[in-house]
């Protein structure tokens, strides 16, 4: 599985990383740079996002849920 953190448009601009402690500037810029990323957020100069689920593991522990 190949992750979306790691793919940029420009390969001088590091990709964004859950934990960065970046400024406001800097999370824009590397923001930007990464067309297939779906959300990050920069909370109190620190990035947070999410682990991509797979399809299959999504709604699994609901479904378990509803059958108990």
């Amino acid at each position: 599985m190949k992750s979306t953190a790691t793919i940029t448009r420009n390969p001088t601009i590091p990709p964004l990383e859950n934990g960065d402690q970046l400024t406001l500037a800097e999370f824009e810029r590397r923001y930007s740079a990464m067309a297939d990323l779906k959300k990050a957020e920069l909370i109190e100069g620190i990035v947070y996002m999410a682990s991509p689920l797979r399809i299959t593991q999504h709604g699994e522990p609901h479904a378990q849920i509803m059958l108990w």
